[in-house]
């Protein structure tokens, strides 16, 4: 292994005496390099182009095209995430217990149950990886031209058949559901980032302290019990950095959805621009909207980051 290299004794005293002159204030100007010039750079060029949309009338038109989808791309944002919430933290759950073999003289009701949560266990590792290996726009492609199609068919070809007949009603109607509707990419999201939030479920709860659990359980707590009061309370609150940082992320993977002809605000922009050919102006505008959404996101996240370590010293 190779020696660190030795520091200039002189430099280093240099080193010392400019973290010292920092602690105690003394260093000029040390506003300048703790200012986030970044985020006054983007603000300067978001009111650019405010300003370009309030007077110049091609901008105007442009932003008015894309304001309807906006809505539905925060629709599509909040669903798939909320949805995408509560697959992670059941599998996650699930997860977060190796399966064990039955035992020696254990009644038949938990071998069973130890049984179960080997078949359970694997098929939710196998969804886990299968989400994780595709890329998101390849699995939406996949459920909106493969998987509801094949869904509909299933219920039009054999449930509406039989509440037909059951009914004696031959008005019913079948399903229709189509693959650029809402309901796919919502589905289609959840079920991707469902997978992600699984792995951050798990990392929170086997995070949590196994004396806890043991002193719970000493208790007469059940495992529910455990998981509801002890366990996912403190889970979450560790986690909930990263499942900020996550829905960040969702709100800009909602523009994968245009490949399924879900009328978002990508989907629009690229509408517009092919027939207008006012591809700088449009995709300027459809920047600046993502931009305004997902950095108020990122630094909603960092306030509460920061909430949560003032907290802990607490």
């Amino acid at each position: 292994m190779a020696a660190s290299p030795r520091l200039d004794p002189e430099m280093q005293n240099l080193d010392d005496i400019d973290a010292e002159s920092r602690r105690r204030g003394n260093v000029p100007f040390t506003s300048i390099y703790s200012f986030p010039w970044w985020l006054l750079f983007l603000i300067i060029l978001g009111i650019m182009v405010v300003v370009l949309i309030s007077r110049n009338q091609d901008y105007t038109d442009i932003f008015n095209q894309l304001r309807a989808g906006i809505g539905l791309t925060i629709y599509l944002a909040l669903a798939s995430y909320a949805l995408a919430l509560v697959i992670g933290l059941l599998t996650g759950m699930i997860r977060s217990v190796r399966p064990k073999p039955p035992e020696r003289g254990m009644p038949l009701g938990r071998s069973i149950l130890r049984v179960v949560h080997l078949i359970v266990y694997n098929l939710i590792t196998f969804y886990i990886e299968i989400m994780r290996g595709l890329p998101t726009l390849v699995f939406l492609l996949v459920a909106g031209f493969i998987i509801v199609p094949a869904i509909v068919g299933f219920i039009n070809e054999s449930i509406v058949v039989f509440l037909r007949d059951l009914f004696n009603n031959p008005d019913i109607p079948d399903l229709v559901w189509r693959g650029r509707d809402a309901g796919t990419a919502i589905a289609g999201l959840a079920l991707v980032y469902g997978a992600f939030l699984s792995e951050i479920f798990r990392a929170g709860i086997q995070s949590v302290e196994r004396g806890q659990v043991e002193a719970a359980r000493s208790l007469g707590m059940t495992y529910a019990q455990v998981m509801r009061y002890v366990v996912i309370p403190q889970a979450v609150r560790r986690i909930l950095p990263p499942l900020g940082n996550d829905f960040v992320a969702m709100i800009k993977d909602t523009s994968l959805v245009t490949i399924l002809g879900t009328q978002e605000i990508t989907q629009l922009a690229r509408r517009w621009s092919g027939s207008t050919f006012q591809y700088l102006e449009t995709y300027l505008v459809l920047c600046m909207i993502y931009l305004t959404m997902t950095i108020s996101g990122s630094l909603l996240v960092q306030l509460m980051e920061r909430y949560l370590r003032q907290h802990e010293r607490n």
